[in-house]
């Protein structure tokens, strides 16, 4: 390594040293041993020291040699430059104006050392159990006087991930990871009567006056964009994108309802569809056999290089995250996991109409999604290759590729021949829509002023979601900007990509090409394009994606 090479990485590894303090659980999931016994500490205090770490590493950054890294380095360089840029507008603008009540719950903190390989886990269990109390008094402090700047829904969705990660806490006993520890039963105890108390406190003193704005903003809408998925792109440019590729994908879902069922009428094709499904008391086990099927056929028809090491379990979604995901999603397995074990979770339906939304055809997607070959062989590709686990790429992922990247899974799936029922074609354009939809609804509800309930009805009526869902759904995009629509957008980019490399001489393989662009991680696709197929390669795709506009 040359001089500043060694500089960038003694200043990379300093910076991390101290961030995660303040983000304890990001370091479990990155597997970075020494921080699994603490909890994110809340409060002014915090903010305050993270932006300075992130001037300071801003400074050191702006005085290295930059030109002298080399290639990999170089993009690590680049999302450093980005992230501290994204989090000291969120310590400064967003969290002042928006403060979220869910942001210092607990229980995913707990939750992570039952999944995670965590050296020493008796010890930081119990340090995290312990510490819970005193957390949540903290949080209190710091929301009680900023009442008045809370979104209700960001309230109401924290009062019930509290509620049930107190159930979930007092369940811990069964599992099998704490059997044999003695003396957990008074933490355990006392940790979930914290989270009962944090969620009447939220219910009783602060809802009644939680009326705050959801809405990012365009100027932070636009830096995720530029800093977080790089995409080189204006929120009008994305947003007339999306309007092309809605009433596209809505024509294409027209034709092929009326050619599978004889009608226009999506609710009543998806009825039809929706009669055929696994029993409650099957719902995993075909979850499972169809996460195999995928499996075997991504592997039988070397469509991309297969892990040597993996696991996927298929287990029901723990209680405290149900309210979040109404049918299925996928966590990752850390890095420093040996047998890459990830889970695919399944929400267990409360009714018969969440029971139908898990139709044969509609499961056989999800699990191509989630799992082979979309998010799990994705993040177990990315795990196993050392230049994706620098700690610069593992934590500043972008939806533009590992959502784009399972997006357009569906679609290679189905060009392949693994849907084989001539259905598959109107659910696979019905849920290209929903993630089409998701960028018009994305920016609008952030940057021009549309209301959830707005926003649900047009789920409702587009796409037949029960309006449960829909709202579920418009609770995390509310939270989450710029992340909808990076399916959609990255699945676009994808494609463009692969017809741009068809042409001869760039034409390679399906195999050649998945993987060559699963090598980088799961950063911005922008630069993992500009990185593995060079930067004009970059600036034909986007052309052909988005046109001429910035």
């Amino acid at each position: 390594m040359n001089q500043a090479a060694v500089a960038f990485d003694d200043i990379v590894d300093t910076y991390y040293h101290t961030w995660f303090r303040y983000h304890p659980e990001a370091a479990v999931d990155a597997g970075v041993e020494g921080y699994a016994h603490l909890l994110t500490p809340a409060g002014v205090a915090r903010r305050g020291a993270l932006v300075c770490l992130n001037d300071e590493l801003r400074v050191e950054l702006e005085e290295l040699d930059a030109g002298k890294l080399e290639a990999d380095r170089a993009l690590d360089l680049k999302l450093l430059q980005g992230a501290i840029q994204v989090e000291n507008q969120g310590l400064l603008d967003i969290e002042p104006r928006q403060p979220h009540p869910g942001q210092w719950l607990p229980v995913n903190a707990i939750y992570q050392l039952t999944i995670r390989p965590v050296a020493g886990f008796e010890a930081a269990l119990r340090a995290r159990l312990e510490a819970v109390p005193a957390h949540l008094r903290a949080a209190q402090d710091d929301l009680r006087p900023q009442a008045a700047r809370i979104p209700l829904p960001w309230l109401q969705s924290a009062v019930t991930e509290s509620r049930q990660g107190a159930g979930f806490v007092r369940a811990l006993p069964q599992h099998p990871k704490l059997a044999g520890i003695a003396g957990l039963e008074q933490p355990l105890e006392r940790a979930a009567q914290a989270l009962v108390e944090y969620a009447d406190f939220l219910e009783n003193e602060l809802a009644p006056r939680a009326a705050g704005d959801f809405a990012c903003g365009r100027v932070r809408f636009e830096t995720l964009l530029q800093q977080r998925h790089f995409l080189d792109v204006g929120v009008d440019a994305l947003y007339a994108f999306g309007q092309e590729l809605v009433e596209r994908t809505r024509r294409e879902l027209a034709v092929a309802c009326r050619e599978v069922f004889g009608t226009n009428d999506l609710r009543a094709a998806l009825a039809r569809l929706q009669a055929s499904h696994p029993s409650k008391q099957t719902l995993l086990a075909t979850y499972r056999a169809q996460m195999q099927a995928a499996r075997a056929f991504v592997r039988d028809r070397n469509l991309v290089s297969v892990p040597a090491a993996e696991q996927l379990e298929v287990v029901e979604t723990p209680t405290f995250l149900r309210h979040q995901i109404p049918f299925a999603a996928y966590c990752e397995p850390a890095p420093n996991d040996s047998a890459q074990r990830g889970h695919y979770y399944v929400t267990p339906p409360q009714s018969e109409e969440e029971l139908a939304e898990h139709d044969d055809i509609g499961l056989m997607h999800t699990c191509v999604h989630e799992a082979w070959p979309g998010h799990h062989l994705q993040f177990v590709t990315a795990n196993l290759n050392p230049a994706a686990r620098r700690l610069p790429r593992l934590l500043n992922a972008s939806a533009t590729f590992y959502e784009g990247w399972a997006l357009y899974s569906e679609q290679l799936m189905h060009e392949e021949g693994f849907f084989n029922r001539p259905e598959s074609r109107m659910i696979l354009l019905r849920d290209r829509l929903w993630r089409a939809l998701r960028i018009l609804i994305d920016i609008e509800i952030h940057t021009r002023n549309t209301s959830l309930e707005t926003a649900a009805d047009r789920l409702v009526t587009e796409l037949g979601f029960p309006r449960s869902q829909a709202l579920a759904e418009l609770t995390w995009y509310s939270q989450a900007p710029t992340v909808p629509l990076g399916y959609a957008t990255g699945w676009a980019l994808i494609n463009a990509l692969r017809e741009h490399l068809r042409r001869a001489p760039l034409s390679l393989s399906l195999k050649i090409f998945h993987d060559k662009l699963l090598s980088v991680g799961s950063v911005a696709l922008p630069l993992v394009i500009q990185q593995v197929f060079g930067e004009p390669v970059w600036r034909e795709v986007r052309q052909r994606v988005f046109g001429g506009a910035a």
